[in-house]
């Protein structure tokens, strides 16, 4: 009995190792020729390999390695990939395919920077979801949504992304950050993009060069620790650049009084309303977070959404939260019944019909479906266009295929025919009324003639 057990448990133990699939090709590392393990273990975005300017990291795995993902410290300037395949897009978290599987991988750094840690994948193994290539933002977004730290996009504003992706997934999402944490907290950085992931967001944040900095209760606080002008001047070109159908911001008293968000919430406002006065973009809607003045909406966020598996709004947020790991020491918390509920807006401005329901994207027509549109517009022009020129000789030809050229002969013919008829009759009177006085004149001139004759026949001499 015992060897029994003993040998099922070691056929479970087989089948568990074979039915999960490896996460990642195991690998060594080494900086500048230098082992390093804590590249391969790492899992923290609090510790981080440092790399000085033009270092050289090298990964061997036994097995041919086909993808790499980097999770940097802070975001990297330029750098190369077996010397072939240069990486310059900015990003903090880069999943990078190889030009050619190689069991070795070098990379060079340009410029300093630090690296949390590193993934490698062979061609048959499988990325874990949580685990994205970041795409650049598009040219024209739906929906921008202005956060002023990383975390508030969640606490705040979350419950409405949430609502918007699961309802229109062809709507374009842009995240806009007025604040960074490179200085005082780098590793939020990446936890900011971890939350994102939870929504379905696959659109890298646009993150502004305004330091987190503490502050409360008044404007002017916020102003002591905040550029006012020159973040006033980014969102401007933020917003005539990416042509934002819909605009969702924080309260204007800054939620619990955070000066930093009052700041932000003045400059999107005021940006909107200076791009319109320009006649650069007006943006169609703009809400506001907890604005009751006009325009006051209450999302519902507890229905239970196809898209999210069956979780609700709230659900996501409250998920999407928890990825900040640093805040979690704090009070916060994402609620949709508290003082700083996240179902609560206003819409502030807006240039199509006032909402009817509890939808953000009422009267907004996505980018998406207006290309579609007008793509099905051009393709009826051509088809109209065609049917103008080739079936219009058709139908000109009887359908008996007999050519039509004898048919318009013979009908101008008659027709010529026709009007000679019709001349003659109308002039045939007047041809007769002629004869007649031509016969009158006639006989005129033989009534004179016998007159004037002599009787007697001539004599002679």
């Amino acid at each position: 009995m015992k060897k029994f057990a003993f040998s099922l448990l070691l056929a479970l133990l087989f089948c568990a190792l074979f039915a999960v699939p490896a996460f990642a090709a195991d690998f060594t590392a080494t900086v500048n020729g230098a082992a390093n393990t804590k590249l391969a273990s790492n899992t923290s975005f609090i510790y981080r390999t440092d790399v000085k300017a033009g270092s050289t990291i090298e990964i061997k795995s036994q097995t041919e390695i086909d993808s790499i993902y980097v999770v940097w410290y802070k975001v990297p300037g330029e750098w190369t990939l077996n010397g072939t395949q240069t990486i310059n897009d900015g990003f903090l978290q880069e999943l990078v395919k190889l030009d050619q599987p190689s069991a070795t991988v070098t990379m060079n750094v340009k410029d300093a920077s630090g690296i949390c840690y590193i993934r490698a994948f062979g061609k048959d193994e499988t990325i874990p979801d949580n685990i994205i290539k970041w795409e650049a933002p598009k040219e024209k977004v739906d929906v921008m949504v202005f956060s002023t730290h990383a975390d508030d996009e969640t606490l705040f504003l979350g419950g409405a992304m949430a609502d918007i992706i699961a309802h229109y997934p062809d709507a374009s999402i842009q995240l806009v950050y007025m604040t960074n944490h490179i200085g005082l907290e780098p590793f939020r950085e990446n936890e900011r993009l971890e939350a994102l992931k939870v929504y379905g967001i696959k659109t890298y944040p646009i993150v502004g060069f305004t330091a987190d900095a503490y502050a409360m209760d008044t404007l002017e606080a916020g102003l002591k620790v905040c550029d006012y002008d020159k973040i006033l001047a980014d969102f401007v070109d933020i917003i005539n650049k990416y042509k934002p159908q819909v605009i969702i911001t924080q309260d204007f008293k800054g939620e619990y009084g955070h000066a930093q968000h009052i700041v932000m919430t003045k400059a999107v406002t005021e940006a909107v309303e200076k791009c319109a006065a320009d006649g650069t973009w007006d943006v169609p809607k703009t809400y506001v977070h907890l604005y009751k003045d006009s325009g006051a909406i209450e999302l519902d966020l507890r229905q239970p959404l196809e898209a999210y598996g069956g979780k609700t709004a709230l659900d996501i947020a409250k998920e999407a939260y928890l990825k900040h790991e640093s805040q979690q020491r704090w009070w916060f918390y994402v609620s949709d019944d508290y003082k700083y509920s996240c179902d609560e807006f206003g819409l502030w401005r807006t240039t199509v019909p006032a909402d009817t329901g509890k939808d953000m994207m009422e009267n907004i027509k996505t980018y998406a479906v207006q290309e579609k549109e007008e793509a099905e517009r051009k393709a009826a022009e051509e088809a109209a266009k065609k049917d103008e020129k080739v079936p219009s000789k058709d139908k000109a030809r009887p359908t008996t295929g007999v050519s039509a050229t004898p048919f318009i002969i013979i009908g101008s013919v008659f027709g010529v025919l026709l009007l000679i008829f019709l001349y003659l009759v109308a002039t045939a009177k007047k041809r007769s009324q002629r004869r007649a006085r031509k016969r009158a004149a006639e006989r005129r001139a033989a009534n004179t003639r016998q007159r004037y004759q002599p009787k007697h026949g001539n004599r002679k001499n």
